[in-house]
């Protein structure tokens, strides 16, 4: 019964929390000329963006919540907090500044450091190491688990950033990855990855109302490399890492296209051509230009074109394709 209440108490603070800061955030960002072009509208309206901060905060109460209501000194809550924290701030300082593409990748790396330093300074609570896998159990990996482990919040920051590009498709792919973590770490039994799922779904559902089509705020870079980081946390603390990635294959392969079609790490402003195209009444079609670069959209849109609405209704049932994946993926496991 405690943790139910606990669950529903952390649950409601992240939802609540980030769901009655948006107009605030909003008001902010438009005061401060916080905005950008929607440009999958005829008109291209002038939307806010930095609607990440949002998140950020209904996460940070989530901790908060937990912390308190629990009334146990744990690592984990500082360590997850602190690599979203940090993958945050660099979403910042990209909008501010605009980041290359290579930099802003290698600058998510440093989100890895909390979760590093949790494990070193205690090893009996943050696991490192011994990721689990259907019919293969329990693995021992040291130092090779060690040098990729940067990449582990890297990653999955920068999958979920560069499948941002319409309106309501980030928080709505990263909720099935989520719930995907989420049943999985009921499953297995991760309480502490449950825990965060429950803080990373209420800010999540909380951004969503604001940021589905016709967006009123855009998540930004804040927002999108704070929510892949937070996935990557989850995985690794909860060592759920091949459920993680099944759970993303989405964002991932959406990644691949582009960085295969682009041959390189280029910030979406530095593309020469945008992968889609806007005809009249909002309908999006996938731009046949080989300057284009490749991504998910272009693969849905390949059948023909369709509004935006009903594009990222295509996203949603592959995600939860991938949200399905992940828990056979979790069954395995337990079975096995």
């Amino acid at each position: 019964m405690m943790l139910l209440l606990e669950s529903l108490a952390t649950f409601l603070a992240s939802f609540l929390a980030s769901f009655l800061i948006m107009p605030k955030v909003i008001e902010f960002s438009r005061r401060r000329g916080f905005v950008g072009r929607d440009v999958h509208k005829p008109n291209q309206p002038l939307i806010p963006e930095m609607g990440g901060l949002g998140i950020l905060f209904g996460l940070l109460i989530g901790v908060i919540v937990y912390s308190v209501i629990s009334l146990r000194l744990e690592t984990w809550p500082i360590v997850f907090i602190s690599c979203v924290l940090v993958a945050g701030a660099i979403g910042v300082w990209d909008y501010l500044v605009t980041l290359k593409g290579t930099i802003k990748t290698i600058l998510t790396v440093i989100a890895c450091i909390p979760l590093i330093l949790g494990a070193i300074l205690c090893p009996s609570e943050i696991v490192i190491g011994k990721p689990e896998a259907p019919f293969i159990g329990h693995m021992r990996f040291t130092l090779i688990y060690w040098v990729l482990l940067p990449f582990a919040i890297a990653a999955p920051a920068n999958a979920v950033n560069m499948i941002d590009t319409f309106n309501g498709v980030m928080p709505v792919t990263s909720i099935f990855s989520v719930l995907g973590l989420f049943v999985a770490s009921i499953m297995l039994g991760r309480w502490e990855a449950m825990f965060m799922c429950l803080i990373l779904l209420g800010a999540l559902l909380g951004f969503l109302p604001y940021n589905l089509y016709p967006s009123k705020v855009f998540a930004s870079d804040v927002g999108s490399l704070a929510v892949g980081a937070a996935i990557g946390v989850i995985a690794v603390i909860g060592r759920l890492e091949i459920i993680g990635i099944v759970s993303l294959m989405p964002q991932i392969m959406n990644a691949f296209y582009v960085l295969a079609s682009v041959r390189g790490l280029l910030e979406r402003r530095q593309m020469k051509e945008r992968p889609t195209i806007v005809l009249g009444d909002n309908v999006i079609a996938a731009n046949k230009s080989e300057k284009a670069p490749m991504t998910l959209a272009n693969l849905i849109l390949s059948r023909g074109p369709l509004r935006e609405p009903d594009l990222v209704k295509s996203y949603a049932m592959l995600s939860f394709f991938s949200f399905i994946l992940s828990i056979i993926t979790a069954y395995l496991m337990v079975i096995t």
